[in-house]
């Protein structure tokens, strides 16, 4: 019997920078059972994605009824990308929407959107700052720090794709990167299929590995994977 995965319904609200960004990347992928729709006070915004999304609205939504004209309840997630969003989410909260993704653009707008009721709250400036921050400390993550997060207390998860002909059909247990590196292979993406590797799981080129450990170590790794030249001389001496 074939499984199909419940579709969810995201509505996005303000399709600026932010908002667009969040639209991009979900309709990027194509298999991830999302059905999204756009709300923007401004019609120019929304004008690329007429084709593309499930619906696009033109409105405000600081006025409730306009809310629930758009019956955002109905809704899995309802994200506010807008940075002036606290009536919106006030509102959308009044209103029992069951998760609300809110951008915080300050420590103290964080705390009133906490307080108010949103699910989840982002904030891309202090995230882009700590990224920045990161990459100044760490000279040799300027060739890495695209697909690099920092987590907590020192930690950061880091992709790249294998290029090194060292790890080329290498289980993991034999790359020991626990060991050499301190770090540990957490999730590996082939062909648009995502697994969570064993110790016995076979490395092929391309493959995009992502790991987790700290800043210094995960620069380690990541120059193994992407460098195999450098890495055949360090082993010779």
């Amino acid at each position: 019997m074939k499984l199909f995965k419940k579709v969810r319904e995201v509505c996005i609200i303000g399709i600026g920078r932010y908002g667009s960004a969040i639209a991009d990347q979900l309709l990027k992928d194509r298999e991830n059972n999302v059905r999204v729709v756009l709300v923007d006070g401004d019609e120019k915004h929304l004008i690329p994605y007429k084709d593309e999304v499930e619906m696009i609205y033109v409105a405000d939504c600081a006025e409730q009824k306009t809310l629930e004209a758009l019956n955002v309840t109905d809704f899995d997630v309802v994200i506010v990308s807008a940075s002036n969003n606290i009536e919106i989410v006030a509102a959308l909260a009044e209103m029992g929407v069951k998760s609300i993704i809110a951008r915080a653009t300050s420590p103290r707008h964080a705390q009133v959107l906490r307080q108010i009721g949103v699910t989840s709250i982002v904030s891309p400036e202090e995230e882009a700052g700590k990224r920045t921050a990161l990459i100044v400390a760490n000279p040799n993550l300027t060739l890495y720090s695209k697909n690099m997060v920092e987590l907590q207390d020192g930690f950061v998860s880091a992709s790249i794709h294998i290029k090194n002909v060292d790890m080329f059909n290498k289980k993991i247990s034999e790359l020991g990167f626990r060991n050499k590196y301190n770090v540990s292979v957490t999730m590996i993406n082939r062909n648009n299929m995502t697994y969570l590797p064993e110790g016995d799981f076979e490395i092929l080129e391309n493959d995009l590995l992502t790991f987790i450990g700290k800043t210094e170590d995960i620069v380690d790794a990541l120059e193994f994977c992407a460098n195999s030249k450098n890495n055949r001389n360090t082993k010779e001496r």
